[in-house]
Parts: C-alpha cells; sequence; structure tokens
C-alpha cells in the first residue's frame, strides 16, 4: 500500500500531547473502549460518518474497523488517533483523512463522547486540533473539518 501523495512526505506522530490532551495512534488495542464508548455515545454520534453510523455496530465490524484504521495510519494514507484526558480517559477520536481522488484537500474529523462536558471538550480540543494541523499541513491545504459538537 503507496502512501497517499498528500502525506508522503509528512510525519504523524503515533502519539503525543496536545494541550490537555493525549493523542495516541486508533488500533485493535482499543476495541474495548472504543466499542462501549461508540455504542452508549450512539445519540451525539449519528450523523457524523453516514446518517445512521454506529447504529448495528458490532464489536466484530469495530474490530475490523480499528485494524483498517491501523493499517491506514502506517501506510500514510490516513490518520487516527484516540484522544484521551490526563487520566488516559477515552474521550474520544480525531481522525485526518485525503478527499478521494484529489490532492490537497482533506477532512478533519473529532468526536468526544456522551458525557456532560462534552461540548466544553469539543470546544477546547477542536481549536487545539485543527491548529496542529495547520501547522502540519502544507500552507495551501484544503482543510475541512467537522464534529459532533452540533449532533
Amino acid at each position: 500500500m503507496t502512501p497517499h501523495p498528500d502525506f508522503e512526505t509528512l510525519e504523524f506522530p503515533t502519539s503525543f500531547p496536545l494541550g490537555a490532551f493525549q493523542l495516541n495512534i486508533l488500533t485493535v488495542d482499543d476495541l474495548d473502549e472504543d466499542f462501549r464508548e461508540v455504542t452508549r455515545s450512539a445519540d451525539v454520534l449519528r450523523g457524523l460518518f453516514g446518517p445512521t453510523w454506529p447504529d448495528g455496530l458490532t464489536r466484530s465490524y469495530d474490530a475490523t474497523d480499528l485494524h483498517w484504521h491501523h493499517r491506514e495510519f502506517t501506510a500514510k494514507r490516513s490518520f487516527a488517533w484516540v484522544i484521551r484526558d490526563a487520566e488516559a480517559t477515552y474521550l474520544g477520536c480525531a481522525y485526518l483523512s485525503p478527499d478521494m481522488g484529489r490532492h490537497g484537500s482533506g477532512l478533519a474529523t473529532y468526536w468526544i463522547v456522551d458525557r456532560p462536558d462534552r461540548i466544553a471538550l469539543l470546544a477546547e480540543f477542536g481549536p487545539l486540533y485543527t491548529g496542529w494541523l495547520t501547522r502540519k499541513l502544507p500552507s495551501d491545504y484544503q482543510l475541512r473539518v467537522q464534529s459532533n459538537a452540533s449532533l
């Protein structure tokens, strides 16, 4: 598998601090937490990755998806990280994906689990994440951003 041309010369860390958050590459090792939090947070995730996702998500499909994210990351085709706080609590995920069949544009997506301070965490994390990506990506890269802030 070859890197996406937008990312082949860039280096994205597998683990790094970002303000009060810690980002770690999303892998199948995160399956228990990921499946639990995605299914528990379905009401605030529905519509983020399609009109009905994560309805019907199974543990097996989630495991396949996490393997795919890991492979994409190591091949430099797209990137996915788990978002954690200082206590290593699973808060959500952040992604960077290029636009398919195009160069120089892509989508940054991030979401926070269903909890009382979700909107505040999204408001804190979003600018940190998009600012970091803007500094990492070429200056003319057209980055769109979406989150579950309004879901």
